[in-house]
Formats: structure tokens, sequence, C-alpha cells
């Protein structure tokens, strides 16, 4: 196969055993003949014209020269002894017959390289005397002597090589199937430890929530404290699980849209006791209008990712240090938002910045952590068409690190209310509208699923009570459709539910509110129901 290199000076042509040779009807044109069919070829230089014999024995590799047909007219000794034939014996001999695969179409080619002043190399096995093989590399070029155009071959023996490339190719081949049992074994550990962890932080959350009733106060700081670092230890082996899965090109999201100014918010509140405990201010900024900054993300995985970057910002501030997040319209990228975390802390020297996203690194001695954060956060926010990037110190300040993640704008969600009473439906309009959501109208349960036949909307909000179709009527439509039982409702209802209409509920896991609602309340379950809805995907 040939293939030209960039420069397009030169043509590398790769033979593989098997192709055709000259033991082929394939004909070559015969230099010079006689009647007889005689072969005439120009003598070889005489060993007089020491000059010639000298440059051309002194050469380290093979050389042979041909005619323009392919006909050995001399060559140095160099080349006899790679090819096993005693001084003299090549001479008049076919080139092609000493280079495998080699045919009349492959010389055809070199002679029209050497016609356009092209170099020529060729990667192929060649024959000794005793048949044997061996792997060599050809450079081919033109000559002139005493006015008769010839080809020149370079030929160089490059077994040391190929053997040396196949040790290498043995050893990658081994130590990736050293790190695939790693791996495997790293992965399978943290499967036993994600659920025991999970077990705890379920009991932690269950006795703090005062199940088994008051709780002393030390034993309420003690059982916080085993809180976060369960929470902690399983970040770490969810990192774990997360890296063996991108490795295998297996990583799922499972995507939802969400508002990513209040899904920060409620992140940076998990990690507000632990800033505390540390005397670290904790503050988000929205410079914008949030209501704009929808995102279609795998919620856990960017939750994990914000919190992997305030985590790290807490490893290095000091008391009394601050820890500033930011949500804006990324200057640099039209259709992108930007959260980002800047903190007061040591900061990263300059000459690591371009390392810290790699797997594993970790800066200075003294600072725990598993190395993984960063980049995963890289890899992860990669998956969702979005990056990562680090600036220390942040423009503008003398110390501290600024971390920015970007992500593109996704499409407001459309949701659907649904309510018998005018005013209702105009009013929760309006407060969903405010927030930056889609709103669609109907005035009763069956207008509903007609209009959802037509465009599916991503939540619907529901009265129970109404004419033509009532809203118990609707879920059980709804739920009982392939099409459209993905679809989370919240019911928004006047009056008590009967114990028919609240088994339904419970059964589907549909949220209740009672009307009059709270506005912050409304918007507070449709976050909620949209994360549920990534968790079952």
């Amino acid at each position: 196969m040939a293939k030209e290199s960039k420069s397009s000076q030169t043509m590398r042509i790769d033979l593989q055993p098997g192709f055709a040779s000259l033991d082929s009807d394939e004909s070559l044109t015969v230099y010079e003949a006689d009647d007889a069919g005689t072969i005439f070829l120009p003598d070889r230089k005489s060993e007089r014209d020491t000059d010639y014999n000298r440059l051309l024995q002194s050469i380290y590799d093979g050389v042979v020269i041909t005619s323009l047909d392919g006909y050995i007219i001399d060559y140095n000794a160099r080349a006899a002894n790679m090819f096993g034939w005693e001084d003299g014996e090549l001479t008049g001999t076919h080139m092609t017959e000493r280079i495998q695969g080699a045919n009349k179409k492959v010389l055809e080619t070199i002679k029209q390289n050497v016609t356009d002043s092209r170099h020529t190399i060729i990667d192929a096995s060649c024959v000794r005397q005793d048949r044997t093989i061996f792997p060599a590399e050809i450079a081919v070029n033109s000559m002139v002597v005493d006015g008769m155009e010839q080809m020149c071959f370079f030929v160089r023996d490059i077994t040391a090589r190929k053997k040396t490339l196949k040790a290498l190719e043995d050893a990658v081949a081994s130590l990736e199937e050293h790190d695939r049992a790693r791996s495997t074994f790293v992965s399978n550990v943290s499967h036993e430890l994600r659920t025991p962890l999970t077990s705890m932080i379920y009991a932690v959350t269950n006795l703090l929530r005062g199940v088994a009733g008051p709780l002393p106060e030390p034993v309420e700081r003690y059982l916080n404290m085993m809180d976060g670092d369960c929470k902690r230890l399983l970040g770490t082996v969810n990192d774990i699980l997360d890296l063996r899965k991108l490795d295998d090109n297996k990583l799922v999201l499972a995507k939802t849209t969400i508002g990513l100014s209040k899904f920060v918010r409620g992140t940076v509140e998990s990690l507000r006791v632990q800033a505390e405990r540390k005397g670290v201010r904790l503050e988000v900024h929205d410079l914008g209008d949030p209501s704009r900054w929808f995102v279609e993300c795998d919620p856990h995985k960017i939750e994990r990712v914000i919190i992997n970057l305030i985590g790290n910002s807490l490893k290095f501030v000091e008391e009394g240090g601050l820890i500033a997040v930011t949500i804006e319209d990324d200057p640099e990228h039209a259709g992108y938002v930007r959260c980002s975390v800047r903190d007061d802390g040591v900061g990263i020297p300059e000459n690591m910045i371009e390392h810290v996203t790699k797997r594993y690194f970790t800066v200075g001695d003294h600072v725990t952590g598993s190395g993984l954060g960063l980049s995963l956060s890289k890899e992860i926010l990669e998956y969702h068409q979005g990056g990562l990037g680090i600036a220390s110190p942040p423009p503008g300040f003398d110390k501290g690190t600024l971390v920015s993640i970007i992500l593109p704008v996704a499409e407001a969600p459309h949701i659907m209310i649904v309510d018998d009473e005018e005013p209702v439906r105009d009013m929760m309009a309006r407060q969903l509208t405010a927030h930056g959501f889609k709103v669609s109208l109907a005035e009763d349960g069956q207008s509903a699923l007609d209009s959802v036949t037509e465009a599916l909307p991503d939540l619907m909000v529901l009265d129970l009570t109404m004419p033509v179709m009532d809203g118990t009527e609707v879920i059980l439509k709804m739920k009982s459709d392939k099409t459209y039982m993905g679809v989370p409702i919240i019911v928004v209802t006047g009056g008590n539910l009967s114990g028919a209409k609240a088994e339904i509920l419970n059964g589907y896991s549909i949220p209740a509110l009672s009307k009059p609602w709270v506005e912050e309340e409304l918007v507070d379950t449709i976050y909620e129901s949209f994360l549920g809805k990534a968790a079952l995907r």
C-alpha cells in the first residue's frame, strides 16, 4: 500500500508477504538484449575507480544500484552480506527478487517517483540467498552515472528494531492487562464498600431526623461528623466507580433539565456546616438573570463536580477565609453558563496548574485526597459538552484559586398547568414564568390529555377536582400509557384528600400541595420532581 508523506516529496510503500512476485505471469521489460535474449548490463565500476568504490563501501546501509528496469548493476559489501551472496553473484539479478511482495506494479511506482524527483521508502521483508527473510526499510532514489540514470536502493536491516518494537508492544500489553486487573479489583472493592456506606448514611440521617427520639448535643455533633465523613468516603467510592466506567466507555448520564443557579445553591447549602466548622465564609452570587440558566445534565454527576470544587477549596483555605461561588453567562462562549468557585487560599503553583486535572495528581504533601476529583470533574463535564478552567491566582487577586466550569444552556422545561379555575391558572403561570419555565394551560382533564398527545410536557401541575375529567382519572390514564407515564406530576388541590385518592398519589409517588400554595414550595417541588426523574433513568 502506497502512502505519501505530508511533504509529498516521499512515498512510503508497505509490502506484506503474499502479494504477487516475479514468479507471477507479469513480465518485466528487459533492459537490453541481443537476438538470443542475452541481457546486457553496464560493467561494474572498476576497482581502480577507488573514490567511487570507497564511497560505496563506506556507506553503513546495504546499497544496491540498479537500472531503471530493476536489474542489479552494483552493490556494496554490506548488501552482499545482508543477502548472503558472494561478491558478484547479485549482478544481473532483478531487485524485485530480493524484496518479498514486490512486482511490476511496485517497480513502475518506484520509477515514476524517480521521474518525479520523489523519494520512495519501502517497508518489506527481503529475501536472502538461502530463501530466509529479514525485515528491512528500503529508501530508493535516483542517480546518474556516466550520463545514464540509475536507481539506488539503500537497504537497512531492521530486525533489531522489530524485536525491540515487539518487546515494547508485549510490555505495553502486559501493563494494560495488569492495569485492567487492578481496575477490576479496585472496582469490586468499591462496590463492596458502597453498600455498607449507604446503610450507615441512611441510619445516621434517620437518627439526626429524630427517628429514635431527641439526641443529646454531643451525640448530635458526633453523628454530624460521621455523616460528613461517610458522605465524603462514598463520594470517593463513586469517583472510583465512575473512573472505571470512563475507562470502559460505559459511563451513562441520567440527564434532566434543571435550573443551574437553584441547583448550585442547594449543593452549597449541603456544605455550609462543613465550612462553618472550619470558620470559612461560603457565599453564592448570581451575576445576571438566573431564570435563563437551565442546563440539561445528570444532576447527581454535576452535584459531585460542584462538591469536588468547593471541597478542594476548603482544603486550602485557612480559618477566616472566603469561598465565593458565582453563576453567570460565560463571557467567552455564547450559549453557555459559567459557575465559578473562587477561594483566597494558598493557591496552586504556576508550574502545577496544567497537571492538577491529571488523574492521581495532588498538590503538596500535606493535602489529603485521591487525586481524582478534578480529573473526573473535567471528564464528566466533557461528557456534557462542557469544560473546566483553572486560574491561580484569580484575575484581579494576589492569591487564591479560581476554578470555573461551563455548561451549554438548555431550553427551559415545559410545564402544563391543569386547573378549572382561571385565576388559579393565571397566578401559577405568572409565578412559573418568572422562574423561566415555559407554561401551557388546560382547563380540565380531557383538554390536558388532548394537549399531551400533541406536545408532551416535561412536568404537569394538576388539580384533582375538575369537570369533564378529574385529576385522578388523568393520573390513571397517563400512568398506564408508556408514552406518558414518565411525565412527572404534581398535585395542587383544595380540600382534604380522600383515602382512595391519597392511596393513588402514594402509589405513584406523586407529591401533593394544598391551595393556597406557597410559591417557593411549589418551585422546590418542581425541582425535586426533575431530580427524581433523573434518578429513575
